[in-house]
């Protein structure tokens, strides 16, 4: 019986070897985009501070040494994943975009679209805009320094197309005079205290979806001129969901 055991064990492993064999070795790219995956999976999970590269290295299934041929430490990871949030954030924008739509509702939509990506991806939006990182900006933020003709980030491109909105609206006399990069930033501050309260307090809020109504709404009666006939069409907030 034992020996029956020893054959039959001796015949599984021989036949789980070939699959062994033959297990496809990963892409530089491949291996980078698991590393993101599972960066940011331990980051939901136990904080920033708590993870390592090591941990990292272990969860994927590779050495501590082999992580650092794909990066060069924690930050650099979290700038990946930065970059591909506010690469689905443009797109996100981009989706609630129309041209058939008035100027105004244009930047409605855009700040809809930064919402919904924030709350798509709560975890993401809390490590990119809600967690301090020492050194983080060193790989480029929303804004670019004056005179910098690098290349830009896609945090400038998401920040920049707000500004391009907003632009085209000032010079339209759609809204009231002032610093582009300024309202820019203020609309923006405003669509970001929205999200990062519905990612952390959203148990306290009875109706999300007309708090989000009535946020948009109140960012853009706030920037129209005392004049403006928008004032006096306001769009119609939605029902909350039942």
């Amino acid at each position: 019986m034992k020996r029956a055991k020893t054959v039959a064990s001796a015949g599984k492993a021989a036949s789980d070897a070939p699959s062994r064999r033959i297990r496809r070795r990963l892409s530089p790219a491949e291996r980078r985009l698991q590393i993101i995956d599972a960066a940011r999976a331990l980051f939901g999970e136990g904080g920033l501070a708590q993870v390592t590269m090591r941990n990292i290295a272990r969860h994927v299934g590779i050495t501590q040494a082999a992580i650092y041929q794909h990066f060069d430490d924690k930050e650099a990871i979290l700038y990946a994943i930065a970059d591909g949030y506010f690469a689905q954030l443009i797109e996100r924008m981009r989706e609630r975009l129309s041209d058939d739509l008035p100027p105004l509702d244009r930047l409605r939509g855009m700040m809809r679209g930064y919402i919904e990506a924030g709350l798509a991806r709560p975890e993401e939006y809390k490590l990119v805009f809600m967690t301090n990182i020492p050194g983080f900006r060193r790989e480029g933020g929303l804004r670019a320094e004056p005179g910098n003709e690098a290349e830009p980030t896609t945090g400038q491109l998401a920040f920049g197309f707000l500004e391009e909105q907003v632009r085209t609206l000032l010079k339209a006399g759609l809204i009231r005079p002032g610093d582009a990069e300024l309202t820019a930033e203020a609309i923006w501050a405003a669509g970001h205290g929205v999200v990062s309260l519905l990612i952390t307090h959203v148990g306290f809020l009875w109706a999300p979806e007309r708090l989000i109504d009535a946020q948009i709404e109140m960012i853009f009666r706030g920037i129209l001129p005392d004049d403006s006939p928008a004032r006096r069409k306001a769009p119609q907030a939605r029902s909350p969901k039942a």
